[in-house]
């Protein structure tokens, strides 16, 4: 039985502690989130939460910026590859066999269409590289915004740290003040009336003294008087 209720003891303190641990966490929490309403570091969170957004954009924009730039270049590359193919059989052109013919109209044609995808990749580039300067250019901006925030939030740290001091000092110079004005005179008294009263205990005694000495001697004449 004593095992038992040792175990279910145990349990019950356990989940209490538990509870109380939870509870601590929570009221922490929340003093934590009035303390940063009351000194501003609220809006520096939003401000992290807004350059770490922004970090995650330009990541994405020059990713973007890199895949259009390559779409580019192989543009470029098809392109110059078909212009060079049209070279060769102009050079050649008076062995042109019907084949040759039918190809040069082929790359005739796709030239076009390879011109005209060229055109578009470098476009999609070039905007996205001005996507990817956008980006960095708010990327700046909330950065700045944020060290501007911290050093606002700071100031007011180290004002209320000032004032806080101050405060404290302030303080215990009233403490200093009540303890010469208040505490000293009292205590003054105190020891007065201790010392009058230590005098009057040792006066009491001294004649209680006195007294029993003169009763003793009395008595002592008076039996020396009996033996005359």
């Amino acid at each position: 039985r004593l095992r038992v209720w040792s175990e279910n003891r145990a349990i019950t303190l356990r989940k209490r502690a538990d509870e109380f641990t939870a509870s601590a966490l929570l009221t922490f929490a929340q003093l934590g989130g009035h303390l940063n309403k009351v000194t501003g570091y609220d809006e520096i969170e939003v401000l992290k939460r807004r350059v770490a957004e922004q970090e995650a954009r330009i990541f994405t924009a020059r990713q973007r910026a890199r895949e259009a730039k390559k779409a580019h270049e192989e543009a470029v590359i098809q392109r110059s590859k078909s212009q060079r193919e049209v070279n060769e059989l102009l050079q050649r052109k008076s062995t042109w066999t019907e084949q040759d013919v039918t190809r040069f109209t082929t790359l005739v044609r796709e030239d076009h269409s390879y011109e005209q995808n060229e055109a578009r990749c470098q476009a999609e580039a070039a905007l996205a590289e001005e996507q990817v300067e956008r980006e960095f250019s708010e990327l700046m901006q909330s950065i700045l915004a944020r060290y501007h925030e911290e050093q606002v939030w700071s100031d007011k740290i180290r004002s209320a740290s000032t004032y806080g001091s101050l405060a404290a000092l302030g303080l215990n110079l009233l403490v200093f003040v009540l303890a010469i004005v208040i505490v000293e005179p009292w205590k003054r008294r105190r020891l007065a009336q201790t010392f009058e009263k230590k005098i009057e205990e040792m006066s009491v005694e001294n004649r209680d003294m006195i007294e029993g000495g003169m009763r003793d001697l009395s008595r002592h004449f008076e039996t020396q008087e009996q033996f005359l």
